[in-house]
C-alpha cells in the first residue's frame, strides 16, 4: 500500500541519516527515530489497515462526537434550568394567589374596603339586615336604600390608568361620608359600585336631601396629569317600612338603578 511505501522510505532515510552523523551530532539521529516513533504510533498505521488520510478523518470524527456531546450536555443543562425557574414561578404565583386570597377573606372578615375605608358589601349587608329588623320590630319608621354606580368607571381605567381610577374612587368614598349623618351607612360593594343607606326616615324626608347631594356627587372631579376627570354617577333607590325583608330592599334598589342606567342611554 501507498502507506507502506511512505514508511519504509522514510525508515530507509532516517538509517542513513544515523550512519552519517558524526558523534556529536547523535541527539540529532535520536530526534529522527523519536520523529518516526510519533509516526507509527498508531497501530493501524502500523499494520497499514489506514493511511494518514484515514487517521486525521477519525480523529475529525472523534473531535466532532466530542462537541456534540458537550453540545448536547449544555442543552440538557440550559433544559434543566428553565424546568426548574418555571417550577419556582408556579410556586411563587401559587402563593401570591394564596395571599391575594387571604387577604380578601381578612377584608370580608372584617368588613371593610381597604381604598375608601368604608364598609365592605359583606359588612354592608350585615348593618342593612340589623337595620331592616329594627324597623320590623317597631324601633323606627323606616329608611332608604341608595345605590350609586360610577358609570365611567371603564374610561378611567382606559383613557388614565389605576391610579387615577383609585383617585376618583377614594374621592368619591370621602363625598359619602360627608354627606350621611352618624346614624346613616356609607359602604363601597364592588368596584364601581356604592350605597347610601338612610335610617329612621321616609322617602319624603329624604328626597330632597338625596336630589341635592346628588347633584353635588356628579359635580366632582379631579385633575391628573393637568387633564380634568369629570365623575358621573348613576343611581337607583328603594324605601322601606315595617314589614320589608333586606334582599328584596336590595334587589329592588339594584332594579332601579339599571332602569336608571338604561333611560339615560336612550336620552
Amino acid at each position: 500500500m501507498t502507506s507502506d511505501m511512505i514508511q519504509n522510505e522514510y525508515t530507509e532515510k532516517s538509517a542513513k541519516t544515523a550512519k552519517s552523523a558524526s558523534p556529536f551530532s547523535s541527539h540529532v539521529s535520536t530526534g529522527a527515530y523519536s520523529n518516526r516513533l510519533e509516526l507509527t504510533r498508531d497501530p493501524l498505521f502500523v499494520d497499514g489497515a489506514q493511511d494518514i488520510f484515514d487517521i486525521l478523518a477519525r480523529q475529525s470524527g472523534e473531535k466532532s462526537t466530542a462537541s456534540q456531546n458537550r453540545l448536547e450536555q449544555n442543552l440538557g443543562e440550559t433544559v434543566n434550568f428553565f424546568e426548574k425557574t418555571r417550577t419556582m414561578l408556579r410556586r411563587a404565583e401559587e402563593k401570591i394567589s394564596e395571599q391575594t386570597h387571604r387577604i380578601r377573606t381578612l377584608e370580608d372578615l372584617s368588613g371593610v374596603d381597604p381604598l375608601t375605608g368604608l364598609l365592605n358589601a359583606k359588612g354592608f349587608s350585615k348593618i342593612l339586615v340589623r337595620e331592616v329588623s329594627r324597623t320590623n320590630r317597631g324601633y323606627n319608621e323606616g329608611g332608604l336604600l341608595v345605590i350609586f354606580s360610577l358609570e365611567n368607571h371603564a374610561s378611567i381605567l382606559n383613557d388614565h390608568g389605576q391610579k387615577p381610577y383609585e383617585r376618583a374612587v377614594k374621592l368619591i368614598g370621602r363625598a359619602l361620608e360627608n354627606e350621611i349623618r352618624d346614624m346613616d351607612v356609607a359602604a363601597r360593594i364592588s368596584d364601581d359600585e356604592f350605597v347610601l343607606l338612610f335610617t329612621d326616615t321616609c322617602m319624603s324626608k329624604a328626597l330632597s336631601r338625596l336630589q341635592n347631594m346628588a347633584l353635588r356627587l356628579n359635580r366632582l372631579s379631579l385633575i391628573w396629569d393637568g387633564q380634568e376627570i369629570r365623575i358621573s354617577l348613576s343611581l337607583g333607590l328603594k324605601s322601606y317600612e315595617e314589614g320589608s325583608d333586606a334582599e328584596d330592599i336590595f334587589k329592588a334598589a339594584s332594579h332601579d338603578l339599571k332602569r336608571n342606567k338604561q333611560s339615560a342611554n336612550t336620552l
